[in-house]
């Protein structure tokens, strides 16, 4: 079976299971005991706080942003990760329209936690060889990773089943290789924009863990910063249109459309780079 049509119908599959919509109940995130460990998020888990009543926003969501601010131009950004990382290379790629440049070096259904029996991918590239290279070649002044394969149910121990970051072992594991990630794609002070989870925000969710994960670590590490994505394409009540303003938000499965891809192709591109930021 070709990988893309793999990829679809696990990506489905994933949207239900990583949001908690599987079976109609969130799922308990336990807290598990541990060794001390500096790493974020390692102890205990880590959870994407919910947005107080008075402040949620109910209608239509951002969208990204229509155009491109002054400040991304001559730019250089690298992109690793799984297929969201793919069509944010391909966002920018279109937002850049020249003026910039973007390393495409994602691989579809590829994360960081290094399962035994990787699925659907065998080919996952070695990250932590790749990309200390891609660092030193490639020199980006920016860098994007995108890590939502890693929610994703992973055999991490032979024989064992396959284990969300709701388990500790699992969760403990990828926090570790997280904490690796962000040293390397981190060198010469290069900062680094993490996607938080792009599924239904739903209580207890693994998306919940993920976002609430990659939140963490964008507080404890100077150079980190958090991107979510997903609240740009839903409110707060977790409903995320179909179309806006006439146009389709998504593509055939949970990826987005040509033009979404360019609209939060400029919003990344922004966030790295626009001046306003930095004032």
């Amino acid at each position: 079976m070709p990988l893309r049509r793999a990829m679809k119908g696990l990506s489905l599959c994933l949207a239900g299971g990583i949001s908690g919509w599987s079976g109609g109940v969130p799922g308990v995130v336990q807290e598990f005991r541990s060794p001390h460990s500096d790493i974020p998020c390692y102890a205990a888990p880590c959870f994407f706080p919910e947005t107080s009543r008075s402040l949620r926003n109910t209608g239509l969501p951002p969208w990204g942003s229509p155009a491109l601010l002054p400040g991304a131009e001559g730019k250089k950004v690298l992109v690793v990760g799984d297929s969201w990382a793919r069509d944010a290379a391909t966002g920018i790629a279109a937002a850049f329209g020249g003026k910039g440049k973007v390393k495409d070096a994602s691989a579809l259904a590829c994360g960081i936690r290094e399962p035994i029996n990787p699925m659907p991918n065998k080919n996952c590239p070695k990250w932590n060889v790749e990309w200390p290279y891609l660092m030193d070649r490639v020199r980006p002044d920016a860098v994007l990773l995108s890590v939502q394969w890693d929610a994703a149910e992973q055999q991490i121990d032979r024989g064992g089943k396959p284990v969300t970051i709701r388990d500790g072992e699992a969760r403990r594991r990828f926090v570790t290789n997280l904490d690796r990630a962000v040293r390397i794609l981190s060198r010469r002070r290069t900062p680094v924009y993490v996607f938080g989870s792009t599924f239904a925000h739903v209580p207890g969710s693994v998306a919940v863990l993920l976002s609430g994960i990659l939140l963490e670590f964008s507080k404890k590490y100077p150079g980190v910063h958090y991107l979510d994505v997903y609240h740009q394409l839903c409110n707060d009540l977790n409903k995320c249109p179909q179309k806006i303003s006439g146009v389709s938000v998504y593509g055939t499965d949970v990826h987005t459309s040509k033009q979404t891809k360019v609209r939060l192709g400029n919003w990344i591109l922004n966030s790295m780079f626009h001046r306003r930021r930095h004032a």
